[in-house]
């Protein structure tokens, strides 16, 4: 990077952590903590963010959430992966495999519900590989910026499972783990046979079918890999839960209420530690299927 490009990518970099703390403050009445709105800190806080933030509020509201801070947050990431070389044809390539991982993961977990007796992914109409009823417009923007996100949850009644809620749930939710495997090991198997040649295109502007073909693998890959964290609400969570005998697995649940706490936790402040904990089998599996 020029200076003038690194200049702005500091300036971002700092932006976001800023944003980051307007975020990481907003959490503090969940841990029993109290910032009164006059402190100077605080007022400073909603100055410098506020002018960023306010033209998003109205595309970022759930409910009473408001998710403007979030989707700051990770457009810049977005921007700083521009202004440090990766390409446009990169960011298609990571698009595509994106919607069609997360769709059939999701379709998986309504497929495998339904089979199991709760139909009520299919009457909500999640029974589909459409992208448009499973992409969560916040958790595909985390992806694009920073490899970690969501899809919208398949809606699950585990009272209708008929393997009971605990050993039925637990096999919804490996369902779509086991899914981007499975694509993971498809797509790999275009790369052993010859018919693909693993080699990343240099085009800037479009993916070639190589490009797009490992990118899918290795999303994939790391989906499933990341998804089996045994933290709610990962799916390894719901697995773990029906693997462990009673009464460790309702003792295990307690923590239900502030995993995704403690998983943005780890995700913005596990470091290497966490990053190793994907990379590490992410790396072993693309060994094998690649």
């Amino acid at each position: 990077m020029g200076i003038l490009t690194q200049t702005v990518y500091y300036v971002l970099e700092v932006l976001k952590w800023i944003i980051l703390a307007r975020v990481l403050l907003s959490w503090l009445p969940m841990l029993g903590l109290r910032i009164s709105p006059y402190n100077p800190l605080v007022r400073w806080l909603y100055v410098l963010t506020d002018p960023i933030l306010r033209p998003l509020v109205p595309f970022s509201r759930v409910g009473m959430l408001d998710l403007s801070p979030l989707i700051a947050f990770f457009l810049i990431g977005l921007l700083q992966n521009v202004l440090v070389g990766r390409s446009l044809a990169q960011t298609i390539a990571f698009a595509v495999a994106l919607t069609i991982a997360f769709s059939v993961h999701e379709c998986s977990h309504a497929w495998v519900a339904d089979r199991l007796g709760d139909p009520t992914a299919r009457w909500q109409g999640r029974l589909t590989l459409d992208p448009r009823k499973h992409l969560d417009v916040l958790g595909a923007i985390m992806v694009l910026a920073i490899g970690f996100g969501w899809a919208k949850p398949v809606p699950v009644n585990p009272n209708r499972l008929r393997n009971g809620p605990k050993t039925g749930m637990a096999m919804v939710a490996a369902a779509g783990p086991l899914s981007n495997l499975a694509m993971a090991a498809l797509a790999g198997l275009t790369i052993k046979a010859g018919i693909i040649a693993p080699v990343l295109g240099r085009s800037f502007l479009l993916p070639d079918l190589p490009q797009l073909v490992l990118t899918f693998i290795g999303l994939n890959v790391v989906l499933f890999v990341f998804n089996l964290i045994p933290i709610p609400p990962l799916d390894g969570f719901n697995v773990v839960a029906g693997l462990l005998p009673y009464p460790m697995s309702q003792s295990f649940r307690r923590i239900e209420p502030i995993g995704p706490l403690i998983l943005l936790l780890l995700v913005f402040f596990g470091g290497s530690v966490f990053t190793t904990l994907i990379t590490a089998p992410a790396q072993l599996l693309l060994g094998w299927l690649v």
